[in-house]
């Protein structure tokens, strides 16, 4: 049996030529000075070592036919102190989508951001959004500008767990979990092992949507549906299956890598399954890109996840990873 494809319809050529698509002198119609990185460009600003993998993820998608039509934003270049990146313009434009309306902060200077998030229509703060990021010291701004506007909070606050490839971002931090990881598997003993099992993987289907997202624990309305079929459509995924072809134990890549939407039905936990799956997922990943900047987030409480990461040759970053809900506030009547 031939190892699953998790990215079938996923460009797994590398880019071509990078260029530098300088803007005139503004983002036009966000007030925001910078450059635009597109799926030619992106390259430019991955290679920069001052920018965090972790923090230009979607760049690797950008610079790979761009399928979920993400743009990256600069203040400046090649000294840049801002990275933003988001969906394109004509992508948001459901005031209620917070899954689409996101936001990826990265800054060398606080005080720069908290400039360009006042003087900038970058960010429509009228709609439901989420802004991310791996530094937590910057909720002093986002606080700030959340009460200048008066805007609602929901802070979300992760574990990060990310492959050994990208430790070098945390020169910063010497603590990082680095313990020796076993090799992950080949393609060989990857097929050796579905070979043994009752259970055998495959990509998540279009059809199977709808079950993912019932499963979600974001899901709540039929954004979050969209969100999931595009990202079946377009990005690596990997369930496991019983005997008649059931999907028991998912997870998806969002347009950030994220792994993410990880689900096992309730009737075959602590069967180990998901543990399986990830390391899978991980190595198929690894197989067939070998530098895609994937990660895992998991609650700061949900050990069994955890443990997975690490089994699945993930590190644990010292920096958590945090999630920003910002909403309107709801005005009295």
């Amino acid at each position: 049996m031939c190892c699953p494809d998790p990215g079938r319809h996923y460009n797994r050529h590398p880019p071509g030529p990078s260029k530098l698509n300088p803007l005139s002198s503004r983002r036009r119609g966000t007030g925001f000075p910078a450059f635009l990185y597109d799926g030619d460009s992106a390259s430019d600003l991955m290679a920069h070592r001052h920018v965090p993998k972790p923090g230009g993820r979607s760049f690797f998608h950008i610079n790979r036919g761009n399928p979920l039509k993400m743009e990256v934003l600069v203040d400046s270049w090649p000294d840049f102190k801002t990275v933003i990146s988001k969906p394109q313009s004509m992508e948001m434009v459901d005031d209620t989508d917070f899954y689409t309306n996101t936001y990826n902060i990265f800054t060398k200077d606080p005080e720069n951001l908290r400039m360009i998030l006042e003087n900038s229509n970058l960010i429509n703060w009228n709609q439901l959004l989420m802004l991310e990021s791996l530094q937590q010291y910057l909720e002093p701004v986002i606080m700030s500008i959340a009460k200048s506007k008066g805007l609602k909070l929901e802070k979300q606050q992760c574990l990060l767990f990310v492959r050994d490839i990208h430790l070098g971002v945390y020169e910063s931090s010497p603590k990082v979990n680095s313990e020796e990881k076993l090799a992950p598997p080949t393609r060989s003993q990857l097929a050796a092992r579905d070979e043994q099992s009752e259970f055998q993987c495959s990509p998540v289907s279009d059809a199977e949507a709808e079950l993912v997202n019932a499963f979600w624990i974001n899901t709540g309305h039929e954004a979050s549906l969209k969100f999931t079929r595009q990202r079946i459509q377009h990005l690596p995924s990997l369930c496991m299956r019983d005997p008649g072809g059931r999907p028991i134990s998912w997870c998806i890549m969002d347009q950030n890598s994220e792994i993410r939407m990880a689900y096992t039905l309730p009737e075959y936990r602590c069967k180990g399954l998901f543990t399986r799956l990830l390391v899978r997922f991980t190595a198929l990943l690894r197989l067939q890109w070998a530098d895609f900047p994937f990660y895992l987030i998991t609650a700061q409480q949900n050990v069994q996840a955890q443990r997975a990461a690490s089994t699945a040759g993930l590190l644990k970053a010292p920096n958590e990873y945090v999630r920003w809900i910002c909403r309107q506030q709801r005005r009295a009547t």
